[in-house]
Parts: structure tokens; C-alpha cells; sequence
């Protein structure tokens, strides 16, 4: 199982590398290579990507954790809680990097990070421990829409 979900990490980081525009990476990613290309796509990002993927990433570890791990604090009472914050800062960081590239970045990040909340639920049905949870992706939606209005209406008081 750990062997999976390295392969799936790296997965992600080579599709990160190889589906970047400013990169011609000819060679697939592996575990002596991912790192460099890695290293040089952080280079030709500008922050609020590096930003929106490394957070991308922390979730996706996160979601990796085998049930039998997660500290009895962060299970339960709390867990609702937790996914709201977390995807609060997804719609903050995603609002952040896609009010320069769309027109409509409010409806587009919401409609992005529920779809993420989606997959990651998904994604945590086949880790061991782990289940899936529609209560889940309802808390991750109110984190997102939260999160992108309170990027929204920051970024509008800043910009007049």
C-alpha cells in the first residue's frame, strides 16, 4: 500500500512537471529525476502557484495517512471543523492564482475546489482506515466558497 501511494505521489508530481508550459520534459518522472524537474518548474512559477499546488499537495499527503494514524484529537467533534479551515485556504490560495487568469475566479474556484473535495473523498475510500464521507465534501464546499469570498471581497479593499 505505501508503495501505491508513492507511485501516486509521484504520479502527481510528473504530471505537475510535464504538463507545465514552460517545460519540454522529454523523460518521464521517477525518483532520481522528479525532484530536479520539480525543482526547476518552482523556479518558472510565479508564488501564488507554487503556493496553490504545494497546498494541493499537502492535502493529497494528508488524505494519504492511513486511518490508524490520524491522532484521536483531529477524528470527530473537530473532523467537520478541520475541513472547513482546510479548504478555507484552498479558496483562498485558488482565488488568489485564478483572479489573474479568469474573469469569474469566485465561481470557478468554487466549482474547482468542491470538485477537489469530491476526488479526495474518493481518494480516502481506499485507504485503509480511511472512508468516505458526503458530510465531508459539504464541509470542504462551505471552506472553499468561505475562503474565496474572503480572498474576494480582501482583495477588493486592497485594490479599491
Amino acid at each position: 500500500m505505501v508503495m501505491m501511494q508513492q507511485d501516486l505521489a509521484l504520479t502527481f508530481m510528473g504530471k505537475l512537471v510535464t504538463n507545465y508550459q514552460a517545460l519540454s520534459v522529454k523523460e518521464e518522472c521517477s525518483l532520481q529525476t522528479c525532484p530536479k524537474q520539480l525543482l526547476l518548474l518552482l523556479k518558472n512559477m510565479n508564488r501564488t502557484k507554487i503556493y496553490l499546488y504545494s497546498y494541493l499537495a499537502l492535502i493529497l499527503i494528508g488524505s494519504s495517512i492511513p486511518g490508524g494514524s490520524v491522532p484521536d484529537v483531529f477524528r470527530l467533534t473537530w473532523d467537520k471543523l478541520l475541513h472547513v479551515i482546510e479548504y478555507c485556504i484552498l479558496g483562498i490560495l485558488g482565488f488568489r492564482y485564478y483572479s489573474v487568469t479568469l474573469k469569474q475566479p469566485l465561481f470557478g474556484i468554487i466549482i474547482i475546489g468542491i470538485t477537489i473535495g469530491i476526488i479526495d473523498e474518493i481518494y480516502q475510500g481506499i485507504i485503509p482506515g480511511r472512508f468516505t464521507s458526503s458530510t465531508d465534501v459539504i464541509a470542504d464546499g462551505i471552506g472553499v466558497i468561505s475562503g474565496a469570498l474572503i480572498s474576494k471581497y480582501s482583495l477588493r479593499s486592497h485594490h479599491g
